[in-house]
């Protein structure tokens, strides 16, 4: 039997693609494995979203290569945003390498890897070999974007937005829910403009009519959402939040920056007011809720006082969980062309002042926690340590600091735990 060893890279949507591409080669008698060394087979799946990631994945694909020099593969392959976006100078510096696919592509290689068997049907999501632990699964309700914010390409390599159809995405939380899943986290590049391609509504209507429905599917019982949109957010949305029992009082609010000559400059469509109000109305109709945001320090043209404008708004609003990047000048983007490109020293010191204000946020945050109850589903238990790990409402899986609880549970199994002691961004917890 063919065994394959695939290397998802990047995002959870990225991800999705690799596990449907696992799922239908398993499906046609490819065994997947957890292990590169012993694959006939290598998928390396990659994001090419900032230098880093790029960089990430040509370490991921010069392993992969070595391994097929020296060792059992016989065939690598790279697919995803990486090759969407660079294929000619990919086939011509990695020879090495047997073929190139782009993000929509997944089909195409699994006619290589295994031309017979079983055909992806008109809902393939449904055929997925997850990643992720039994208990919780991403959900994809869209792909690309239409925004063009001036730092990004996403939407030259994912395309403009499309809505998956909702009767499409029910059949998959259904079949999610009865594979055992608890926990939905619905996923696109952002959700806020979900439907508006298939004429289901404005604004935030469909995307809440959705929610709704995944709220009403038996065995659910936590909805995460991920990746909304500020500048599209407004009360309706979060009263709405507020009124749905499964959905988390977790919200992934990406502002990017608070001064408003920079959100202006990358396209955001928002200002700092309007980020102000939203937060704060947010949290009054939600009072435990749990704000992560993500930031870019050293857009070009960011002053001193611009950055400083941003470690204020920071210190003020403190964020419960907050992820800070460099700018990357990204080729295509409208951003690569200004000319007031900062240099990476500057935008290394900024990201490490602003992340040692966090980091000083989220310890007074986590401390106030102590001795709180809290509901968690068990994750993994970590054998070297002794302890299991877990998440609550408040932490999204896989990113945020975890709960730690001492002993062996089950993965999936569901305790309520009181909040002993801090460690920095994890929680010690004992179950009650």
């Amino acid at each position: 039997m063919k065994k394959l060893y695939l290397h998802n890279l990047g995002c959870s949507k990225n991800q999705i693609d690799g596990e449907m591409l696992a799922g239908w080669v398993e499906r046609r008698g490819v065994q997947i494995i957890d292990t590169a060394e012993k694959a006939d087979v290598i998928v390396v799946n990659t994001c090419a979203f900032i230098s880093e990631a790029k960089e990430e994945a040509i370490e991921a694909i010069l392993a992969a290569a070595r391994l097929k020099q020296e060792g059992h593969c016989r065939a690598l392959y790279v697919c995803g945003c990486f090759p969407q976006r660079y294929t000619s100078e990919l086939s011509r510096e990695l020879p090495e390498v047997d073929g190139f696919y782009g993000v929509q592509e997944w089909t195409k290689l699994l006619e290589i890897i295994a031309p017979e068997g079983a055909d992806p049907d008109d809902n393939p999501y449904l055929g997925r070999r997850r990643e992720t632990p039994a208990h919780y699964a991403y959900l994809r309700i869209a792909d690309g974007c239409d925004h063009g914010c001036t730092y990004c390409v996403i939407p030259s390599i994912r395309g403009v937005y499309k809505s998956r159809p909702p009767d499409e995405i029910m059949a998959e939380v259904e079949h999610l829910a009865r594979s055992s899943v608890k926990e939905l986290l619905p996923v696109a590049q952002e959700l806020n403009s979900y439907g508006h391609d298939l004429g289901l509504g404005q604004k935030n209507r469909p995307l809440m009519d959705l929610l709704e429905r995944i709220g009403g599917v038996e065995g659910i019982e936590w909805i995460r959402p991920l990746y909304l949109h500020p500048p599209a957010c407004d009360i309706e949305l979060f009263d709405f939040w507020a009124s749905q029992e499964k959905l988390c009082h977790y919200l992934d609010f990406p502002i990017e920056h608070a001064a408003d000559r920079i959100i202006k400059t990358m396209g955001r469509g928002s200002s700092q007011k309007q980020l102000k109000n939203l937060i704060e109305y947010a949290r009054k109709v939600m009072p435990d809720v749990v704000i992560r945001t993500s930031i870019i320090v050293g857009f070009p043209g960011e002053t001193d006082d611009d950055f400083n404008q941003l470690l204020d708004f920071v210190k003020n609003t403190r964020f419960e969980r907050l992820g800070c990047f460099r700018y990357s000048a990204e080729e295509g983007s409208f951003a690569f062309n200004l000319p007031t490109q900062l240099p990476e020293k500057l935008k290394k010191r900024r990201q490490t002042r602003l992340m040692t204000l966090q980091r000083k946020i989220a310890q007074e945050i986590n401390r106030k926690r102590i001795g709180e109850i809290e509901e968690v589903f068990v994750d993994e238990y970590e054998k070297a340590s002794g302890y299991s790990i877990a998440h609550s409402r408040k932490e999204l899986p896989e990113l945020d600091g975890d709960i730690l609880i001492k002993g062996e549970y089950p993965a999936g199994a569901k305790l309520t735990v009181r909040i002993e002691s801090d460690l920095e961004y994890d929680l010690v917890a004992v179950p009650v």
